[in-house]
């Protein structure tokens, strides 16, 4: 009889993974399919801000799947577990991972060119800003922090933010080669 139970539990813990990968899986198709996404035009722009063009799409793009986990952590799941917990901790560790490297790659530009994002209105401002009210890191304890907006807004502000200076770069006014 116990090992009845063992192997029926061990199928529902097995189909309920599938179905959570399934569902991934299909949201990411939809996404590729939906071909939202236009070519960079990046002729206008000098090697290393196309490298920033670049970047800041890829992780726009790649925050949008950590911006998920947080809407589907804020939602009430009784089937929630100690290792989903565990994966979300880690999805808020890689999200303040990436945006801090992104972050790190604009300090790490020449100050001429740093001039020349913020002249193409595309500073980094108001994501620094933005981690900065993180205390530099995305933490469960903070999903939904008082007198503040929850954090799935506060990342798709962030979202917004790449987007208007993924845009500023594409502007064709100005030539750098």
């Amino acid at each position: 009889m116990e090992a009845l139970f063992i192997a029926a539990v061990t199928v529902l813990v097995v189909g309920y993974g599938f179905v959570r990968l399934r569902r991934a899986d299909e949201a990411a198709r939809r996404y590729l399919e939906s071909g939202q996404e236009k070519p960079l035009q990046l002729a206008h722009l000098s090697g290393t801000l196309a490298r920033v063009a670049r970047e800041t799409r890829t992780l726009r793009i790649w925050l949008e799947s950590p911006l998920q986990a947080v809407r589907d952590q804020l939602t009430a799941d009784l089937t929630r577990t100690d290792e989903d917990i565990e994966a979300f901790d880690a999805v808020l560790l890689d999200t303040s991972r990436e945006v801090g490297l992104w972050l790190a790659m604009i300090d790490g530009l020449q100050p001429h060119e740093r001039q020349e994002l913020e002249q193409l209105g595309a500073g980094a401002g108001a994501i620094r800003g933005a981690m900065e009210a993180e205390n530099g890191a995305f933490e469960r304890a903070h999903l939904k922090a008082p007198g503040r907006p929850p954090m799935d807004q506060r990342i798709e502000a962030i979202l917004r933010e790449l987007t208007r200076i993924e845009n500023a770069l594409q502007g064709q006014g100005h030539v750098y080669r």
